[in-house]
């Protein structure tokens, strides 16, 4: 049985995006709600250095470290960049007033690729979109009319892309150019029907396993290459978001957690709920791309 481990961190509203820095030996994750990026360096026997926070006025749907001490930032409705002192530059508002970015992925041609949601999340879900950063600027939109877009991997080979629509409850995959951009239509890879679950955040890992984290579900879950459930490891909260691989040996997962729509009674119950976990695992996962420096949107 893996072992599951909560570190030493504040209780987060919304914790998502967790990232592994491989240079650094640095992680680093968000509280989307909270609008708070927080970079971290591992420490023995599950303890955290929490090496900066740095806090914005408005949600921040995911970051990625760059080559240096800044970080990419979906922040709100633009796209930006942060330095290590909290200085902030970003693009145009490229979505719709009632619309946030979400989650993200760096794809094989160090381009981003970024979903929607609804930025009231008791609204309805509808008619968000999956965009693309190119590396002129401009962005490319690669897929309409989903419904919570979420999470977002690669498959090793860099040649199938894969993502959730939370709302929808189904985890899609799709062919994947990275030399042309050329993106194929998306196919129903997984759908989770389980009774108030709904899937979140992706990893892939070195066989081509998809592990996904589940909100209302309390655990991640590795599906097969051909879309067969392997194993579940229990995370023990209800609201389990994203996790990313970790460590020298990329046999560890970041789990990260959320405390939102939990009552007094729930959180009493669960008091690690929106904490940060370590997951000791007995597959490899894959390094991140890095990002391939360009301008944002004007």
């Amino acid at each position: 049985m893996a072992a599951v481990t909560a570190l030493p961190v504040d209780r987060h509203v919304l914790a998502e995006s967790p990232r592994w820095d491989a240079a650094t030996g640095t992680m680093s994750w968000v509280d989307i709600e909270a609008g708070r990026l927080i970079v971290a360096r591992p420490q023995p026997d599950a303890q955290v250095d929490i090496l900066r926070t740095l806090d914005f006025d408005e949600p921040v749907g995911c970051a990625f470290r760059l080559g240096d001490a800044r970080f990419l930032l979906a922040l709100g409705r633009r796209l930006g960049f942060v330095t290590a002192v909290g200085d902030v530059t970003t693009s145009r508002d490229l979505l719709p007033e009632h619309q946030r970015f979400n989650d993200g992925v760096i794809d094989p041609a160090g381009r981003l690729i970024v979903g929607s949601t609804a930025v009231d999340p008791a609204g309805p879900h509808e008619g968000n979109v999956l965009l693309r950063l190119e590396h002129d600027g401009e962005v490319t939109t690669l897929d309409t009319g989903l419904g919570i877009s979420n999470g977002l991997a690669f498959a090793p080979d860099g040649k199938t892309l894969y993502s959730v629509d939370s709302a929808a409850g189904v985890i899609s995959a799709r062919d994947y150019d990275y030399e042309t951009g050329t993106v194929g239509q998306r196919r129903e890879f997984v759908r989770i029907d389980d009774e108030g679950v709904e899937p979140d955040g992706l990893a892939v890992d070195a066989e081509g396993a998809v592990w996904v984290a589940l909100w209302g579900g309390s655990a991640v879950r590795r599906y097969t290459a051909g879309g067969t459930i392997d194993r579940e490891v229990s995370i023990g909260v209800p609201h389990v978001t994203a996790l990313a691989f970790i460590g020298s040996t990329l046999q560890h997962a970041l789990v990260t957690t959320a405390s939102r729509d939990l009552d007094e009674a729930a959180l009493s119950e669960h008091p690690d709920a929106g904490k940060v976990f370590v997951v000791d695992l007995d597959v490899t996962g894959q390094y991140g791309y890095r990002w391939r420096p360009g301008p944002l949107p004007q």
